[in-house]
């Protein structure tokens, strides 16, 4: 009997020590890894969606299916032969054609490919002058893009479709920090080619590594020194708010360059395959609203600790004039009747995009009505 009771008391010492370590087991890394099977997986395949262009920066693979879901909406979209949302066109056409480049406003992976703006704006063009006017809107848009990297796809993917115009949309408060290498590095970043080592004429864009990474990286503290230390720190209150300053800040001043020298880059681009360029300045929440500028105002001045001189409407003015002076066209989205300010909004709402559809089809008839009119003068 002792020897059985014996028994009996190793047998629950030992169930006891091995609940007890069975216990300490369960909390421990690789035990939240096997109950969730990561830790009898060797390989997995999984799907590529964005990858690094070396002429363009960020861009999507063709024919590929996205879903997106958040709190805000549930879409699937797929991507055409070119790796952009939107149907597919063919290489020549018999329509007028224009070609809209932008990033995540136009992407709009939020949104149906019939209700995104490009579609409706086709639409109503036709029907507004009753058939008489058929014109293709080709969207060209990723998230992330600025000017330097819609530069590179207008080379890559929008010349051999030999569009009529390339309208760029631009964003102030996204676009400048997106096309400068004092904010945006390689690989998605630009990487500027200049006339020489000691020139600031940039010649070219690039993008991923066409050096090495840190031959690269040398060559940006080197060319563009203390201003790469500080531009994230300073950008939106000590930076941005120089767009409606008159006056000068030597960092800001090299960003605008970076900004404008792209333009000119794509003008000549577009100059050169006989393309109308047009900028279409997309209306941020300080151009429109006085209580937001104010705000900012006093943002701006509490962060330089000294009072900044801002004008809400010098902004867009002197924009507008420096892009004229390259030659290049300019729609001021100010102008919608609807709420023209640039929000996420762009990308998911469907009442968004038709509003934007309305005015651009309204200005395409006017521009190609007073075209029309100017061939028969000369005619």
């Amino acid at each position: 009997m002792k020897t059985y009771l014996k028994l009996l008391s190793i047998l629950a010492l030992g169930l006891g020590a091995g609940v007890l370590v069975f216990w300490g087991f369960t909390k421990t890394e690789f035990y939240q890894k096997l109950t969730r099977g990561e830790a009898l997986i060797v390989q997995e395949a999984l799907p590529v969606l964005y990858v690094t262009d070396p002429q363009v920066g960020p861009m999507m693979l063709p024919h590929t299916k996205i879903h997106f879901r958040t709190p805000l909406f549930d879409s699937t979209v797929i991507t055409n032969s070119d790796g952009f949302t939107g149907r597919d066109y063919p290489l020549s056409t018999a329509n007028y054609r224009i070609a809209i480049m932008g990033d995540s406003a136009v992407e709009a992976y939020g949104v149906a490919d019939t209700n995104r703006f490009p579609h409706l704006t086709e639409a109503l063009v036709y029907s507004k002058t009753g058939g008489k006017l058929k014109t293709e809107v080709m969207g060209f848009g990723v998230s992330g893009w600025g000017t330097v990297h819609q530069y590179g796809a207008i080379k890559k993917y929008v010349l051999k479709y030999k569009p009529d115009e390339i309208w760029l949309m631009f964003l102030t408060t996204n676009d400048t920090g997106d096309n400068t290498p004092l904010m945006n590095a390689p690989p998605n970043g630009p990487t500027f080619i200049y006339e020489s080592p000691d020139s600031d004429e940039i010649v070219d864009v690039k993008f991923g590594y066409p050096d090495l990474p840190a031959a690269l990286e040398a060559e940006r503290q080197r060319r563009y020194g203390t201003y790469l230390k500080d531009t994230w720190e300073k950008w939106s209150a000590g930076l941005l708010p120089y767009f409606w300053s008159p006056e000068h800040d030597p960092q800001w001043d090299l960003i605008m360059s970076h900004n404008l020298q792209t333009l000119k880059l794509t003008k000549k681009l577009c100059d050169d395959n006989h393309i109308k360029l047009v900028l279409v300045y997309r209306v941020n929440g300080y151009d429109q609203s006085k209580a937001n500028f104010d705000g900012y105002h006093k943002e701006a001045s509490a962060f330089l600790k000294r009072d900044l001189p801002m004008e809400q409407e010098l902004g867009v003015k002197r924009f507008r004039k420096q892009v004229e002076d390259l030659g290049i066209g300019f729609i001021n989205m100010l102008e919608m009747k609807e709420s023209g300010i640039a929000t996420k909004q762009d990308e998911i709402e469907n009442g968004k995009h038709y509003q934007q559809a309305n005015f651009f089809s309204d200005k395409i008839i006017e521009r190609l009505a007073a075209r029309n009119m100017r061939t028969g003068e000369r005619k």
